[in-house]
């Protein structure tokens, strides 16, 4: 994660960084609309599910008897 952005800020100071490479479609708006985006989306959505979901399978017993 820390990489992307990284490339990113070299490529904009030095044109010259990656052009071997096929990054032309990697930019900033794609960062964040493809990567960025979709990481938060999946946090906010599977972060709460999962955890709830553990502490729900975790406190589900019965009382002890007596």
């Amino acid at each position: 994660m820390y990489f992307v952005p990284l490339a990113l800020l070299i490529r904009d100071f030095d044109p010259a960084f990656g052009s071997g490479l096929r990054v032309e479609w990697l930019g900033w708006g794609s960062f964040v609309a493809r990567n960025l985006g979709a990481g938060t989306v999946g946090n906010l959505i599977g972060g709460p599910v999962l955890v709830a979901a553990v502490y729900w399978f975790v406190y589900l017993r019965r009382p002890a008897p007596g």
